[in-house]
C-alpha cells in the first residue's frame, strides 16, 4: 500500500553545478535523473568539493550542515533552461568518530555506572558507590560526598586498567591542560549525569605565573532542574556564575553562599542568571577558549 502513495523522501538540502562549469554539459547528460553516492571532501568559501564513488571530484555551489567526510546520497536533476545541475541530498551519514573521542561523542556515565555496579569489593569506586547507596539520598546534601565521589570517578575514568575505553581520551586532554568528564550520580542512578569541564590557562609566559583555573559543570536536581555553574580562579580573585531555570529559587541561599565564598579570603564576583530554555548540551559550550559563557 505505502509504495502506491507516491511519497517522496524528505530533502536534507541541495547543491548546484552551474552551466558555466567546464564539465557541466557532459555531467548533465551522464547524471541527469541518477541517484549518486558521494563523499563531502572539502568546504569552499561558496561551495564544496564532492568525490563520487568512482573517484571523480565535483566542485559545487551552496552549503550543507554536514561535516567533511560525510557520505551523501544525491539525486541529480537538470536545472530549468540549461542553467546547470541541481543535486538534492536524500541522505547524509556523518563520518565515524575516532575511537579516542567516544567518551565525548557517546558519553561515559552509563558505561562507568554499569562497571561500578558490577565491580568487586577491591575496586575503590565500587566500594564508594555501595557506601553512598547504603547511606541513602540524604548523603547527597553533604558537599563532601559530592567531592569524594567526583574525585574517585574521575580518577577511575583516567585509569587505563579500570577504564581502557575512556582513559586514552582523558590522558590526551590532560596533555592539553583540559578535562571533560561525564559522571553518574549514586543517589540518582539512571538519571542525567553530572557533566564537568576543566581547563587551565596561564595569564603570561613563565613558570612562576599563577595559572587561571576554570571549572564549568552541569548538575541535574529534582527540585531545581538543571543547574550550571562556572568557576574561574585568577590571581585577582574568584568569579562565580550560576544558571538556573528560575534564579529566585535560591534567592534565600545566596547570602550564605556569598559568605562561604568570601571566607576563602579572596575577592569574589558572583552572579545568578537565568538558564535559557533549549540551551545546547554542555559539550557544545565547553570548547570555548576561554570559557566565554562566564561573561
Amino acid at each position: 500500500m505505502i509504495e502506491n502513495l507516491g511519497l517522496t523522501p524528505a530533502l536534507l538540502g541541495s547543491l548546484r553545478i552551474p552551466a558555466t562549469a567546464p564539465s557541466t554539459p557532459a555531467l548533465t547528460a551522464a547524471l541527469s535523473g541518477q541517484t549518486l553516492e558521494a563523499t563531502l571532501e572539502a568546504l569552499l568559501p561558496e561551495g564544496m568539493f564532492l568525490r563520487l564513488a568512482g573517484g571523480e571530484l565535483l566542485k559545487t555551489q551552496g552549503g550543507l550542515p554536514f561535516p567533511v567526510g560525510s557520505t551523501l546520497a544525491l539525486k541529480a536533476l537538470p536545472l530549468p533552461e540549461g542553467a546547470g545541475i541541481r543535486l538534492e541530498v536524500l541522505r547524509a551519514t556523518p563520518p565515524p568518530a575516532p575511537a579516542v573521542l567516544a567518551p565525548l561523542v557517546f558519553g561515559e556515565a552509563a558505561q562507568l555506572l554499569a562497571r561500578t555496579q558490577a565491580g568487586s569489593d577491591q575496586a575503590p569506586l565500587a566500594a564508594l558507590f555501595r557506601s553512598l547507596i547504603q547511606a541513602g539520598t540524604a548523603i547527597a546534601e553533604q558537599p563532601e560526598s559530592w567531592l569524594t565521589w567526583m574525585k574517585e570517578a574521575m580518577k577511575t575514568l583516567a585509569n587505563p586498567a579500570a577504564s581502557p575505553a575512556e582513559a586514552p581520551f582523558h590522558q590526551l586532554q590532560a596533555q592539553e591542560g583540559t578535562g571533560w568528564f561525564e559522571l553518574p550520580l549514586p543517589w540518582a542512578p539512571g538519571g542525567e549525569p553530572l557533566r564537568l569541564w576543566i581547563e587551565d590557562e596561564r595569564e603570561a609566559s613563565g613558570a612562576d605565573v599563577t595559572p587561571t583555573h576554570r571549572v564549568f559543570l552541569s548538575v541535574p536536581f529534582s527540585a531545581l532542574g538543571e543547574v550550571r555553574m562556572g568557576l574561574e580562579q585568577r590571581s585577582s580573585g574568584l568569579r562565580v556564575r550560576l544558571w538556573l531555570q528560575d534564579p529566585s529559587q535560591i534567592a534565600a541561599l545566596r547570602p550564605e553562599l556569598e559568605a562561604e565564598l568570601k571566607a576563602l579570603g579572596r575577592p569574589v564576583d558572583i552572579q545568578v542568571l537565568t538558564l535559557p530554555p533549549g540551551l545546547p548540551d554542555l559539550r557544545a559550550m565547553a570548547g570555548a577558549s576561554p570559557l566565554q559563557a562566564m561573561g
